[in-house]
């Protein structure tokens, strides 16, 4: 099998790590989630993170915006964990590809923040993934998928279907009035079946 290709991998946004930073954007999601976003201001985020206003600039200078901007990224990161998770557990790409985005969905659909701001103030969200914002998610996507689809297909068909799997999850994403429960197994493996698999080499279908 041909080598993945490394034009997908492009850079994520750089996240602070150590545990004052993990303190603090725990506690934006916590005010975001239990106020909103404009509601939210860095003395909220500082007193429930429990430091100085002047650390949370410290470690994200662009204040509200750099903090949603490290929140998002966390989140898509941690996304991606649990689809490659769920993925692996699978023996059969139909299986890996439905588990993966069940999995996707049901961590937003439970990421109590990140669904308020979606309902209330849908603005702040969606330019993250969304426009300029969506090329380098699908690439990081279509990197995912060779990396945990590779076993089934070749390497530019695993990013097609990493980056299908994006696609469907942003669709939810975007519309969780949607008919198809993308949180139910069930639901999201007939989605596979009928819209993935009849286009899929039939090499890929049984790998």
């Amino acid at each position: 099998m041909a080598a993945p290709p490394t034009a997908v991998r492009p850079r994520p946004t750089s996240v602070p790590t150590g545990d004052t930073a993990g303190r603090i954007l725990a506690a934006t999601a916590t005010c975001v989630a239990a106020q909103g976003l404009r509601a939210t201001s860095v003395d909220d985020i500082a007193r429930e993170a429990g430091c100085a206003r002047a650390t949370v600039y410290r470690l994200f200078p662009a204040g509200r915006t750099g903090l949603l901007a490290a929140a998002v990224e966390l989140e898509i990161g941690a996304v991606l964990e649990a689809a490659a998770s769920a993925a692996d557990s699978q023996e059969d790409l139909a299986g890996a590809v439905a588990a993966a985005v069940q999995a996707s969905c049901a961590a937003l659909a439970s990421h109590a923040a990140l669904q308020r701001l979606l309902t209330e103030e849908p603005g702040v969200v969606l330019p993250h993934i969304s426009f300029d914002n969506l090329d380098p998610l699908l690439a990081r996507s279509g990197a995912w998928g060779v990396e945990h689809l590779g076993r089934f297909l070749e390497p530019d068909q695993a990013a097609a279907v990493g980056e299908w799997c994006a696609r469907v999850v942003l669709a939810h994403l975007r519309s969780p009035g949607s008919p198809t429960d993308t949180t139910d197994l069930v639901a999201v493996r007939r989605l596979v079946d009928r819209h993935l698999v009849p286009g899929l080499p039939v090499a890929g279908r049984t790998r």
